[in-house]
Protein backbone atom coordinates (compact mmCIF):
# COMPACT_ATOMS: atom_id res chain seq x y z
CA UNK A 1 0.00 0.00 0.00
CA UNK A 2 1.35 3.38 -0.33
CA UNK A 3 1.51 6.23 1.41
CA UNK A 4 -1.01 8.00 0.06
CA UNK A 5 -3.34 5.23 0.26
CA UNK A 6 -2.67 4.19 4.06
CA UNK A 7 -3.42 8.02 4.78
CA UNK A 8 -6.76 7.58 3.36
CA UNK A 9 -7.45 4.35 5.04
CA UNK A 10 -6.38 5.98 8.40
CA UNK A 11 -8.57 9.10 7.78
CA UNK A 12 -11.74 6.63 6.83
CA UNK A 13 -11.04 4.94 10.22
CA UNK A 14 -10.98 8.18 11.96
CA UNK A 15 -14.49 9.09 10.54
CA UNK A 16 -16.14 5.57 11.47
CA UNK A 17 -15.28 6.40 14.77
CA UNK A 18 -16.12 9.65 15.01
CA UNK A 19 -19.81 8.27 13.43
CA UNK A 20 -20.30 5.86 16.18
CA UNK A 21 -18.94 7.86 18.97
CA UNK A 22 -21.59 10.38 17.45
CA UNK A 23 -24.00 7.95 17.27
CA UNK A 24 -23.74 6.47 20.86
CA UNK A 25 -24.08 9.97 22.20
CA UNK A 26 -27.90 9.80 20.56
CA UNK A 27 -28.77 6.95 21.49
CA UNK A 28 -27.69 7.34 24.69
CA UNK A 29 -29.67 10.77 24.89
CA UNK A 30 -32.93 9.22 23.08
CA UNK A 31 -32.16 6.40 26.08
CA UNK A 32 -32.02 8.83 28.82
CA UNK A 33 -35.17 10.65 27.40
CA UNK A 34 -37.13 7.78 26.65
CA UNK A 35 -36.41 6.59 30.73
CA UNK A 36 -36.95 10.21 32.18
CA UNK A 37 -40.14 10.46 29.82
CA UNK A 38 -41.54 7.04 31.18
CA UNK A 39 -40.81 7.96 34.84
CA UNK A 40 -43.05 11.11 34.93
CA UNK A 41 -46.25 9.52 33.11
CA UNK A 42 -46.06 7.01 35.56
CA UNK A 43 -49.64 7.21 37.11
CA UNK A 44 -50.20 9.39 40.79
CA UNK A 45 -51.88 7.73 42.94
CA UNK A 46 -54.60 10.18 44.35
CA UNK A 47 -57.61 10.64 46.76
CA UNK A 48 -60.67 12.76 45.30
CA UNK A 49 -63.36 14.13 47.15
CA UNK A 50 -67.51 14.50 46.32
CA UNK A 51 -68.48 18.39 45.79
CA UNK A 52 -71.23 18.74 48.60
CA UNK A 53 -73.93 21.13 49.70
CA UNK A 54 -73.22 22.39 53.03
CA UNK A 55 -73.38 25.50 55.11
CA UNK A 56 -70.28 28.04 54.95
CA UNK A 57 -69.60 30.58 57.61
CA UNK A 58 -67.73 33.53 58.22
CA UNK A 59 -67.40 33.90 62.21
CA UNK A 60 -65.47 35.37 65.51
CA UNK A 61 -64.14 33.73 68.41
CA UNK A 62 -65.05 36.28 71.58
CA UNK A 63 -65.20 35.29 75.38
CA UNK A 64 -67.74 36.35 77.67
CA UNK A 65 -69.49 36.10 81.23
CA UNK A 66 -72.46 34.29 82.43
CA UNK A 67 -75.20 36.48 83.75
CA UNK A 68 -79.14 35.80 84.80
CA UNK A 69 -81.60 38.05 82.56
CA UNK A 70 -82.71 40.31 85.41
CA UNK A 71 -79.87 39.89 87.40
CA UNK A 72 -79.71 42.16 90.51
CA UNK A 73 -76.79 42.73 93.00
CA UNK A 74 -79.19 44.79 95.85
CA UNK A 75 -77.33 47.14 98.19
CA UNK A 76 -77.76 48.12 101.75
CA UNK A 77 -80.32 51.52 101.47
CA UNK A 78 -78.44 53.39 104.30
CA UNK A 79 -75.67 52.76 106.72
CA UNK A 80 -76.58 49.80 109.30
CA UNK A 81 -75.86 46.73 110.55
CA UNK A 82 -76.84 42.95 109.59
CA UNK A 83 -79.30 41.63 111.84
CA UNK A 84 -80.64 38.66 110.00
CA UNK A 85 -79.36 37.00 106.50
CA UNK A 86 -82.62 34.67 105.64
CA UNK A 87 -81.39 32.67 102.59
CA UNK A 88 -78.21 31.52 101.04
CA UNK A 89 -76.74 31.05 97.62
CA UNK A 90 -78.86 28.29 95.30
CA UNK A 91 -82.22 29.55 97.04
CA UNK A 92 -85.50 30.00 95.00
CA UNK A 93 -87.16 32.94 96.19
CA UNK A 94 -90.01 35.06 95.11
CA UNK A 95 -90.63 38.72 94.38
CA UNK A 96 -90.92 40.48 97.91
CA UNK A 97 -89.70 37.90 99.72
CA UNK A 98 -87.54 39.29 102.58
CA UNK A 99 -84.10 38.16 102.12
CA UNK A 100 -82.21 39.98 104.52
CA UNK A 101 -83.48 42.18 108.13
CA UNK A 102 -81.16 45.23 108.44
CA UNK A 103 -80.74 47.19 112.25
CA UNK A 104 -80.65 50.89 111.75
CA UNK A 105 -80.62 51.96 115.64
CA UNK A 106 -80.66 55.50 115.50
CA UNK A 107 -83.83 55.53 112.95
CA UNK A 108 -85.82 53.85 116.30
CA UNK A 109 -84.72 56.34 118.44
CA UNK A 110 -85.99 58.79 115.82
CA UNK A 111 -89.04 56.65 115.63
CA UNK A 112 -89.61 56.95 119.35
CA UNK A 113 -88.74 60.91 119.94
CA UNK A 114 -91.56 61.11 116.78
CA UNK A 115 -93.65 59.39 119.15
CA UNK A 116 -93.27 61.81 122.00
CA UNK A 117 -93.32 65.18 119.88
CA UNK A 118 -97.02 63.57 118.29
CA UNK A 119 -98.11 62.58 122.30
CA UNK A 120 -97.43 66.35 122.84
CA UNK A 121 -98.90 67.66 119.92
CA UNK A 122 -102.07 65.67 120.57
CA UNK A 123 -102.08 67.68 124.35
CA UNK A 124 -101.55 70.33 123.23
CA UNK A 125 -104.72 69.68 120.92
CA UNK A 126 -106.90 68.33 124.01
CA UNK A 127 -105.75 71.30 125.81
CA UNK A 128 -106.84 73.88 123.05
CA UNK A 129 -109.91 72.10 123.18
CA UNK A 130 -110.87 72.11 126.36
CA UNK A 131 -110.08 75.53 126.29
CA UNK A 132 -112.87 76.46 123.62
CA UNK A 133 -115.37 74.71 125.95
CA UNK A 134 -114.50 76.66 129.03
CA UNK A 135 -114.71 79.67 126.94
CA UNK A 136 -117.92 78.72 125.33
CA UNK A 137 -119.78 77.78 128.56
CA UNK A 138 -118.28 81.00 130.10
CA UNK A 139 -119.87 83.20 127.56
CA UNK A 140 -123.19 81.07 127.88
CA UNK A 141 -123.46 82.30 131.46
CA UNK A 142 -122.46 85.46 130.83
CA UNK A 143 -125.04 85.88 128.34
CA UNK A 144 -127.56 85.22 130.82
CA UNK A 145 -126.42 87.81 133.67
CA UNK A 146 -126.59 89.97 130.53
CA UNK A 147 -129.95 89.12 129.87
CA UNK A 148 -131.03 89.59 133.39
CA UNK A 149 -129.21 93.07 134.22
CA UNK A 150 -130.35 94.78 130.85
CA UNK A 151 -133.94 93.68 132.46
CA UNK A 152 -132.90 95.56 136.12
CA UNK A 153 -131.32 98.29 134.15
CA UNK A 154 -134.14 99.30 132.13
CA UNK A 155 -136.31 99.23 135.21
CA UNK A 156 -133.88 101.16 136.69
CA UNK A 157 -132.74 98.64 139.32
CA UNK A 158 -128.82 98.42 138.33
CA UNK A 159 -126.81 101.29 136.52
CA UNK A 160 -125.89 101.54 133.16
CA UNK A 161 -121.87 101.31 133.93
CA UNK A 162 -122.70 97.48 135.55
CA UNK A 163 -124.20 96.74 132.16
CA UNK A 164 -121.72 97.70 130.10
CA UNK A 165 -118.67 96.01 131.69
CA UNK A 166 -120.78 92.59 131.62
CA UNK A 167 -121.01 93.65 127.65
CA UNK A 168 -117.30 93.79 127.84
CA UNK A 169 -116.85 90.69 129.26
CA UNK A 170 -119.13 88.73 126.45
CA UNK A 171 -116.95 90.40 123.94
CA UNK A 172 -114.03 89.13 126.06
CA UNK A 173 -115.34 85.90 126.02
CA UNK A 174 -115.74 85.78 122.25
CA UNK A 175 -112.30 87.28 121.62
CA UNK A 176 -111.22 84.21 123.82
CA UNK A 177 -113.41 81.36 122.02
CA UNK A 178 -111.65 82.60 118.42
CA UNK A 179 -108.40 82.52 119.33
CA UNK A 180 -108.27 79.14 121.49
CA UNK A 181 -110.07 78.09 118.64
CA UNK A 182 -107.11 79.15 116.46
CA UNK A 183 -104.65 77.68 118.32
CA UNK A 184 -106.99 74.32 118.07
CA UNK A 185 -106.36 74.63 114.80
CA UNK A 186 -102.68 75.29 114.59
CA UNK A 187 -102.38 72.37 117.30
CA UNK A 188 -104.56 69.83 114.61
CA UNK A 189 -101.50 70.94 111.87
CA UNK A 190 -98.59 69.98 114.16
CA UNK A 191 -100.34 66.94 114.91
CA UNK A 192 -100.94 66.25 111.27
CA UNK A 193 -97.04 67.23 110.62
CA UNK A 194 -95.60 65.29 113.21
CA UNK A 195 -97.64 62.07 112.38
CA UNK A 196 -96.27 62.52 108.76
CA UNK A 197 -92.73 62.33 110.03
CA UNK A 198 -93.69 59.64 111.97
CA UNK A 199 -94.55 57.75 108.70
CA UNK A 200 -91.58 58.73 107.39
CA UNK A 201 -89.67 57.08 109.14
CA UNK A 202 -91.65 54.04 109.46
CA UNK A 203 -90.81 54.34 105.84
CA UNK A 204 -87.44 54.44 106.15
CA UNK A 205 -87.56 51.33 108.66
CA UNK A 206 -89.41 49.16 105.68
CA UNK A 207 -85.71 49.39 104.59
CA UNK A 208 -84.91 47.18 107.43
CA UNK A 209 -86.67 44.56 105.57
CA UNK A 210 -84.55 43.72 102.31
CA UNK A 211 -87.04 42.25 99.49
CA UNK A 212 -86.71 40.33 96.24
CA UNK A 213 -87.17 42.63 93.54
CA UNK A 214 -87.99 39.30 91.29
CA UNK A 215 -88.91 35.54 91.42
CA UNK A 216 -85.37 33.66 90.77
CA UNK A 217 -82.21 32.21 92.39
CA UNK A 218 -80.25 33.72 95.20
CA UNK A 219 -76.67 33.78 93.56
CA UNK A 220 -74.51 35.21 95.82
CA UNK A 221 -74.61 36.43 99.37
CA UNK A 222 -71.97 39.32 100.35
CA UNK A 223 -72.66 40.11 103.90
CA UNK A 224 -73.42 37.71 107.55
CA UNK A 225 -75.41 38.64 110.41
CA UNK A 226 -73.97 40.99 112.68
CA UNK A 227 -71.95 42.99 109.42
CA UNK A 228 -71.87 46.71 109.87
CA UNK A 229 -72.87 48.18 105.98
CA UNK A 230 -72.00 51.52 104.59
CA UNK A 231 -74.57 53.28 102.01
CA UNK A 232 -74.76 50.99 99.15
CA UNK A 233 -73.07 47.92 100.32
CA UNK A 234 -73.49 44.79 98.28
CA UNK A 235 -75.74 42.74 100.21
CA UNK A 236 -76.86 39.57 97.98
CA UNK A 237 -77.16 39.05 94.32
CA UNK A 238 -80.61 37.51 92.87
CA UNK A 239 -81.26 36.34 89.54
CA UNK A 240 -83.73 34.86 86.84
CA UNK A 241 -82.47 31.24 85.56
CA UNK A 242 -85.43 31.17 82.96
CA UNK A 243 -83.67 33.20 81.12
CA UNK A 244 -79.67 33.36 80.54
CA UNK A 245 -77.71 36.02 79.10
CA UNK A 246 -73.58 36.58 78.23
CA UNK A 247 -72.12 39.94 78.98
CA UNK A 248 -69.08 40.27 76.37
CA UNK A 249 -66.38 43.18 76.14
CA UNK A 250 -65.57 43.28 71.70
CA UNK A 251 -62.78 44.34 70.59
CA UNK A 252 -63.14 47.10 68.90
CA UNK A 253 -62.25 45.69 65.55
CA UNK A 254 -64.86 42.67 66.40
CA UNK A 255 -67.06 45.46 67.51
CA UNK A 256 -67.68 46.99 64.21
CA UNK A 257 -68.74 43.39 62.12
CA UNK A 258 -70.94 42.60 65.41
CA UNK A 259 -74.96 44.01 64.76
CA UNK A 260 -77.64 42.89 66.75
CA UNK A 261 -79.86 39.58 65.87
CA UNK A 262 -76.33 37.71 65.01
CA UNK A 263 -76.27 34.65 65.74
CA UNK A 264 -74.48 33.12 68.66
CA UNK A 265 -72.95 30.10 70.20
CA UNK A 266 -71.96 29.43 73.43
CA UNK A 267 -70.19 27.05 75.35
CA UNK A 268 -68.10 26.37 78.67
CA UNK A 269 -64.98 26.54 78.53
CA UNK A 270 -64.38 22.53 79.16
CA UNK A 271 -63.85 19.68 76.87
CA UNK A 272 -66.78 18.43 75.04
CA UNK A 273 -68.59 20.96 76.31
CA UNK A 274 -72.56 21.69 74.96
CA UNK A 275 -73.24 24.00 72.83
CA UNK A 276 -75.96 26.90 72.70
CA UNK A 277 -77.43 28.84 70.75
CA UNK A 278 -78.36 32.80 71.08
CA UNK A 279 -78.77 36.33 69.36
CA UNK A 280 -76.42 39.43 69.56
CA UNK A 281 -79.27 41.75 72.22
CA UNK A 282 -77.26 44.60 72.21
CA UNK A 283 -73.97 46.62 71.07
CA UNK A 284 -72.92 49.48 73.02
CA UNK A 285 -72.22 52.37 70.54
CA UNK A 286 -68.56 53.27 72.12
CA UNK A 287 -65.70 51.58 73.32
CA UNK A 288 -65.11 51.73 77.12
CA UNK A 289 -62.51 51.20 79.65
CA UNK A 290 -63.05 47.67 81.79
CA UNK A 291 -63.58 50.34 85.32
CA UNK A 292 -66.37 51.73 83.07
CA UNK A 293 -67.89 49.09 81.81
CA UNK A 294 -68.21 47.90 85.45
CA UNK A 295 -69.84 51.09 86.49
CA UNK A 296 -72.39 50.33 83.89
CA UNK A 297 -73.19 46.59 84.89
CA UNK A 298 -73.54 47.82 88.43
CA UNK A 299 -70.94 44.67 89.22
CA UNK A 300 -67.09 44.30 90.58
CA UNK A 301 -66.78 42.55 87.71
CA UNK A 302 -68.12 41.24 84.31
CA UNK A 303 -65.69 39.96 82.02
CA UNK A 304 -63.16 37.79 81.74
CA UNK A 305 -60.88 40.15 79.58
CA UNK A 306 -58.32 41.54 81.52
CA UNK A 307 -56.70 43.75 79.79
CA UNK A 308 -56.62 47.56 79.89
CA UNK A 309 -57.80 48.14 76.33
CA UNK A 310 -61.37 49.98 75.73
CA UNK A 311 -63.78 47.18 74.36
CA UNK A 312 -67.16 47.74 73.76
CA UNK A 313 -69.88 46.17 75.63
CA UNK A 314 -72.37 43.44 74.16
CA UNK A 315 -74.98 41.31 75.52
CA UNK A 316 -76.42 38.11 74.20
CA UNK A 317 -79.47 36.64 74.60
CA UNK A 318 -79.76 32.59 74.88
CA UNK A 319 -82.75 31.29 73.17
CA UNK A 320 -83.20 28.03 76.08
CA UNK A 321 -82.52 28.12 79.57
CA UNK A 322 -79.33 25.89 80.24
CA UNK A 323 -79.57 24.73 83.53
CA UNK A 324 -75.93 24.66 83.27
CA UNK A 325 -73.95 27.31 82.81
CA UNK A 326 -72.82 29.13 86.11
CA UNK A 327 -73.75 32.08 86.50
CA UNK A 328 -70.40 34.55 86.85
CA UNK A 329 -68.70 31.95 85.34
CA UNK A 330 -66.21 32.30 81.65
CA UNK A 331 -67.67 31.01 78.30
CA UNK A 332 -66.52 30.72 75.14
CA UNK A 333 -68.83 32.93 72.17
CA UNK A 334 -68.75 32.11 68.49
CA UNK A 335 -70.53 34.94 67.08
CA UNK A 336 -71.50 34.27 63.11
CA UNK A 337 -70.70 37.49 61.15
CA UNK A 338 -71.89 35.82 57.96
CA UNK A 339 -73.31 32.53 56.59
CA UNK A 340 -74.60 30.69 53.37
CA UNK A 341 -76.83 27.61 53.68
CA UNK A 342 -77.22 25.04 50.65
CA UNK A 343 -74.93 25.83 48.77
CA UNK A 344 -71.42 23.88 47.09
CA UNK A 345 -69.06 23.83 49.24
CA UNK A 346 -65.19 23.17 49.57
CA UNK A 347 -62.20 22.85 51.97
CA UNK A 348 -59.94 25.42 51.73
CA UNK A 349 -56.96 23.02 51.77
CA UNK A 350 -58.05 21.88 48.32
CA UNK A 351 -58.21 24.94 46.54
CA UNK A 352 -55.54 26.07 44.95
CA UNK A 353 -53.85 30.00 45.45
CA UNK A 354 -50.64 30.20 43.45
CA UNK A 355 -51.75 31.62 40.49
CA UNK A 356 -54.04 34.91 40.42
CA UNK A 357 -57.17 32.67 40.04
CA UNK A 358 -58.41 30.04 42.80
CA UNK A 359 -58.40 26.56 41.23
CA UNK A 360 -58.68 22.98 41.51
CA UNK A 361 -57.61 19.97 40.26
CA UNK A 362 -59.78 17.30 38.63
CA UNK A 363 -59.83 14.06 36.61
CA UNK A 364 -60.65 14.03 33.00
CA UNK A 365 -62.05 11.48 31.17
CA UNK A 366 -58.62 10.10 30.24
CA UNK A 367 -57.71 9.65 33.58
CA UNK A 368 -55.22 12.69 33.51
CA UNK A 369 -55.01 15.37 36.08
CA UNK A 370 -56.68 19.38 34.61
CA UNK A 371 -56.27 22.81 36.39
CA UNK A 372 -60.47 23.94 36.61
CA UNK A 373 -60.84 27.82 37.73
CA UNK A 374 -63.33 28.53 40.31
CA UNK A 375 -65.67 31.58 41.54
CA UNK A 376 -65.86 31.72 45.09
CA UNK A 377 -68.27 33.00 47.37
CA UNK A 378 -68.09 33.34 51.29
CA UNK A 379 -65.02 31.61 52.71
CA UNK A 380 -64.93 30.77 56.17
CA UNK A 381 -62.16 29.51 58.42
CA UNK A 382 -62.02 26.07 56.69
CA UNK A 383 -64.35 25.97 53.93
CA UNK A 384 -65.69 28.51 51.09
CA UNK A 385 -68.66 28.67 49.09
CA UNK A 386 -68.07 27.28 45.43
CA UNK A 387 -70.31 30.12 42.78
CA UNK A 388 -69.38 28.84 40.02
CA UNK A 389 -66.38 26.47 38.31
CA UNK A 390 -68.04 23.45 40.17
CA UNK A 391 -71.22 20.84 39.95
CA UNK A 392 -72.73 18.55 42.68
CA UNK A 393 -71.19 15.18 42.91
CA UNK A 394 -68.05 16.17 40.83
CA UNK A 395 -64.26 14.50 42.10
CA UNK A 396 -62.09 17.01 43.09
CA UNK A 397 -58.47 15.82 43.42
CA UNK A 398 -56.67 16.35 47.04
CA UNK A 399 -53.15 17.38 46.16
CA UNK A 400 -50.77 14.68 46.98
CA UNK A 401 -48.16 15.93 49.43
CA UNK A 402 -45.28 13.51 48.12
CA UNK A 403 -45.79 14.32 44.07
CA UNK A 404 -46.34 17.43 42.24
CA UNK A 405 -49.24 17.84 39.75
CA UNK A 406 -49.03 18.61 36.44
CA UNK A 407 -51.48 19.67 33.53
CA UNK A 408 -51.73 16.07 32.13
CA UNK A 409 -50.89 13.66 34.45
CA UNK A 410 -52.27 10.48 34.58
CA UNK A 411 -53.69 9.99 37.77
CA UNK A 412 -54.68 6.75 39.46
CA UNK A 413 -57.76 7.21 42.43
CA UNK A 414 -59.00 5.75 45.65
Amino acid sequence: MSRKQGHKFRSGIQWLAWSATLAGICLASGLGYFLVFNSTAQPVTVQTVAVETGTVENTIDESGTVELQGQRTIKSPTEGAVDRVLVQPGNQVKADQVLVILRYPERQTALANQQLKILEAQATLVRNRQKILEAQEQLIADEKIRKKLDALAQEGAVAQQQVQELEDKVRQNEADIRNAQLEAQNATIQLQIEQLQRQSIQQKLQDTLVRSPLDGTVLGVSVKNGDGVELRTDLLTVGDPAQVKIKLLLSPLNAAQVRVNQVVRVSAIAPNAKTFTGTIQSVYPQAVTPEESQKQSGRSGGSSDRSNQPRVPATVKLDTPTRSLIPGSGVNVEIVLEQRRNVLVLNSEIIQRTEQRPFVWVKDSQNKAQKRYLKLGLEGLLTAEVAAGLNFGEKVILPPAEATLTPGTPVISY
